[in-house]
């Protein structure tokens, strides 16, 4: 086909645009789109795609764009029932409905380009791309596939509704990202292990946000061939299923970035006896770096690792050494001083996976303490700072390793580890100022992190922190709050109001009504505290002021949610753990509530024992039908069937009995104390005394 033809085909897509009219902040603002693209002309007419369009593809670069396609193709299908072909030709002989997919390596959608106003210079970001849509058509085009997929990104979200299938606004974006790696980690160490069924869908959504990192932390979890005791074989990441998600990753332009800890956090390897000369202090926590045995274990296990990872990184852990220097370590430690033992650790594993080619990233807490042992590493090497704190700044943190010539990532947090719904207030911003002051610093990327440390926490509830992340990342400077919040259904959900945000500000409460009355959060351990122990009514009875608030926004929460969960024409399955959470957090406050209630009336029958009316009817309050006990121990285990089919959704089966038994055990605690306070009533019958309060767990006098 002659290029002239191209040109021409192209010229009829692009032709009768006027995008500079409308170019206005507020025009952009209105579309939602997350991440935020950096220029964007917005025009007054659309682009219809009906049953007459198509997806072109260009046969040179056909096989790399066919998933950006796909996902088009996908999010049609899904939204309006029309199934648009792909087809792969350099020319179409119908001159509209056509959304062409192009490389900039073509001088002919150059010049078209241009001619509408979209120029790429010769050092256009790789992952940058153009995008151009009018009545007649939409070219996406880019210098590379992962820039042509961010492009067929950004039009899935352009989409709206339309009476006969999807309309597109007329519409010219220049757009690039501010950080080359953007990216999250999955804590899959401590608990629950996703299936692979479950982490593609996380590659395949975090890549529609411009994500293209997904790591996975790993302690013991990996199932090493050299090291067969280490792995729980029911739920092991096998390399089959490494390679496998390796492959599906590289689809969607995701780098599969393995975390394998090598010093710290190895509990769960040196507990064996068969790892004892590898242990700092006998079944701890850490390798001692005193043994060749320690190198040998770490040499064997990423001889079998790394092969099977062809991103550019490996990520060696390194952080909370704590046991250092108190075990075996110790004489070392004391004539050198722990940064220098530390430093020499790194050094020896850079060293010792030299062969893999690969740089090396390593948890930046412990270096921070010894800033001057970091102008000692090799400056490959990439230091990862950390902080989960929402503070105004984290230069603090970013300032050594620049000093030291050493490139960063930036690891905020998601915020969701040991608390019933994640901590998005302090999240955001958290996320918000370190990737801000990462963009200053020149960091290379950002992990956005989540933990499990308890083993309960569903990392389905951290989309909205991911997705935050993933803005971040890409957009340059300081992003806005509010205007993510204000796009976060339409994004996520394509859900044209801003029901399911609502829903999410709802759950947020939690958090900040807990604080003030000087708990820290909506914990995991205060849902699992026994009310009938001191220690437990006294933290139970800080809450009571707030008790009612907290279930009233849950509750709020539960009601959006059920009701408007059709409104969710995307990603509808993550709002199953927004219920989950959502009725967790009211059942925490009926705790609070119902056990404050229960002490009252035990005391009020204690305090008038001669009143045998009063009494009978207060133990009817207590253990009697509809009984708050009752009440209690129903919600108690109808949240475990709820966390049954909410670890299915996400996780292998294993581990998972250690949550459950939480469950029983709370619900047999307030069994049992039914159980006791029944006792009481019946010997009240035959002799009209009570059992003190505090003997039967009552420990809240009004």
């Amino acid at each position: 086909m002659k290029k002239s033809h191209v040109l021409l085909i192209l010229l009829a897509v692009l032709a009768v645009c006027n995008v500079s009219a409308a170019e206005t902040s507020d025009a952009v603002t209105k579309l939602k789109l997350l991440p935020v693209p950096r220029e964007v002309k917005v025009g007054t007419a659309s682009f219809l795609i009906g049953p007459s369009s198509v997806i072109l593809l260009d046969p040179l670069s056909s096989k790399e764009d066919h998933t950006a396609a796909e996902t088009l193709a996908q999010e049609i299908a899904d939204r309006a029932g029309i199934v648009v072909p792909i087809k792969i030709a350099r020319r179409e002989e119908s001159r509209s409905g056509v959304i062409a997919l192009r490389r900039l390596s073509d001088p002919e959608v150059v010049k078209v380009m241009r001619a509408h106003g979209l120029q790429a210079e010769k050092n256009f970001d790789p992952q940058g791309y153009l995008l151009f849509a009018e009545e007649s058509g939409i070219v996406i085009a880019a210098n590379s596939a992962p820039g042509v997929f961010y492009g067929a990104q950004t039009l899935r979200q352009l989409l709206k509704p339309a009476a006969k299938g999807l309309v597109c606004p007329q519409i010219a974006i220049k757009d690039w990202p501010a950080m080359q790696w953007r990216g999250i980690q999955d804590d899959i160490s401590r608990g629950p292990i996703p299936t692979l069924a479950y982490m593609k869908k996380q590659i395949r959504t975090i890549a529609a946000y411009k994500l293209n990192l997904f790591a996975l932390y790993m302690e013991h979890v990996f199932d090493y061939e050299s090291q067969p005791l280490i792995a729980p074989k029911e739920a092991a990441i096998t390399p089959a299923v490494l390679k496998e998600l390796v492959a599906y990753a590289q689809k969607y332009h995701v780098t599969l970035l393995p975390e394998q800890q090598t010093f710290g956090h190895l509990h769960n390897v040196l507990k064996y006896e068969v790892y004892s000369e590898q242990a700092e202090t006998p079944h701890g926590q850490a390798l001692t770096p005193v043994s060749d045995a320690s190198y040998q274990l770490i040499a064997s296990m990423y001889a079998e690792l790394a092969p099977l990872t062809p991103g550019p990184f490996l990520h060696i852990g390194t952080d909370e050494v704590y046991e250092l220097g108190r075990g075996r370590s110790k004489a070392r430690t004391d004539a050198v001083g722990i940064g220098t033992v530390y430093e020499q650790h790194l050094q020896r594993v850079h060293d010792l996976l030299l062969p893999y080619h690969k740089r090396l990233i390593f948890w930046g807490d412990i270096a921070n303490d010894y800033p001057e042992q970091l102008q000692k590493l090799p400056k490959d090497m990439i230091g990862m700072p950390w902080d989960y704190e929402p503070r105004d700044s984290y230069a603090n943190l970013l300032e050594p390793f620049k000093h030291a010539g050493l490139d960063v990532f930036v690891a905020p947090g998601a915020g969701n580890w040991d608390l019933i719904w994640p901590n998005l207030d302090e999240s955001f911003l958290n996320i918000r100022n370190f990737v801000r002051d990462g963009q200053k610093y020149g960091a290379l990327g950002l992990l956005n992190t989540t933990w499990n440390d308890d083993g309960e926490a569903m990392v389905n509830m951290c989309w909205p922190a991911f997705l935050f992340g993933a803005a971040a990342g890409w957009q340059p400077g300081e992003i806005s709050i509010d205007d993510f919040r204000n796009s976060y259904d339409w994004a996520f959900y394509r859900n044209t109001d801003t029901t399911f945000r609502d829903a999410i500000d709802h759950l947020d409460q939690a958090h900040s009504l807990l604080k003030s009355v000087g708990l820290e959060a909506a914990r995991n351990e205060l849902f699992w505290v026994n009310p009938f122990t001191s220690a437990g009514a006294a933290q139970l009875q800080k809450a009571v002021p707030v008790a009612h608030d907290l279930r009233l926004s849950a509750e709020h929460a539960l009601a959006i949610l059920y009701r408007s969960r059709n409104l969710a024409r995307a990603n509808a399955d993550s709002l199953d753990s927004l219920i989950f959470a959502a009725a967790r957090l009211d059942a925490l406050g009926m705790k609070i509530q119902f056990s404050a209630d229960v002490n009252r009336v035990y005391w009020d029958s204690f305090n008038n024992q001669a009143n045998e009316e009063k009494v009978l009817n207060n133990f009817d309050e207590i253990t009697g039908g509809n009984s708050r006990l009752d009440d209690l121990r129903d919600a108690t285990t109808q949240l475990r069937g709820m966390e049954e089919a909410e670890w299915a959704r996400q996780y292998a089966p294993y581990w998972h009995t250690n949550v459950l038994l939480r469950y029983d055990r709370l619900a047999w605690i307030l069994e049992a104390q039914m159980d006791a306070v029944r006792e009481a009533e019946a010997q009240y019958r035959v002799d009209k005394k009570l059992p003190p309060p505090e003997q039967l767990g009552f420990f809240l006098k009004p």
